[in-house]
């Protein structure tokens, strides 16, 4: 009779356990998608285009700390689409604006799309302290990292990658 119990108990708790990994798994799946969700861009003159966030990766350097911002765009149009790289602008929790290290354009084919677009973005310590949003399109935000602090110390040439906004 213990010994049935026993088996019982060690099952229900092998169910809860179960049950508890599976819930996180598909919270982190939920936040990952919200994340990567693509953002349709319109503009006063007629271009349209697509922005998804791919990852992010936050690095220290000799200068300062980094942030890369990994996009994919996509141009739905019957023409070719050119974006200034600056007007992809970096934004953190107290307004402050970040334009990219490397100006210039990219160009989007007539129906085609750019897979991966790294931005990086020279930032100050206590820019990561909360969010940070990357201005997308004109009056277009994507959020890159929530308003948790970053609080791990990185050591010079050290880069951590991420694809959630909790980081």
């Amino acid at each position: 009779m213990k010994n049935k119990w026993l088996w019982i108990i060690v099952g229900a708790m092998l169910v809860a356990n179960v049950l508890c990994i599976g819930t996180l798994a598909w919270l982190r799946i939920r936040i990952a998608r919200r994340f990567t969700e693509p953002c349709h861009v319109h503009t006063d003159g007629g271009t349209n285009y697509v922005v998804q966030l791919l990852k992010t990766t936050v690095g220290r350097t000799d200068n300062g700390c980094v942030v890369i911002v990994y996009l994919g765009l996509r141009n739905p149009n019957l023409y070719e689409v050119t974006l200034k790289r600056e007007s992809f602008v970096l934004m953190d929790h107290e307004k402050k604006y970040f334009k990219p290290m490397i100006p210039g354009e990219i160009r989007i084919p007539a129906g085609g799309l750019v897979e991966q677009e790294a931005f990086s973005f020279a930032v100050p310590d206590e820019a990561l302290a909360g969010m940070i949003t990357l201005e997308v399109g004109q009056n277009h935000f994507a959020m890159v990292k929530s308003s948790r602090s970053f609080t791990r110390q990185l050591s010079k040439g050290q880069f951590l990658m991420f694809r959630q906004p909790d980081w």
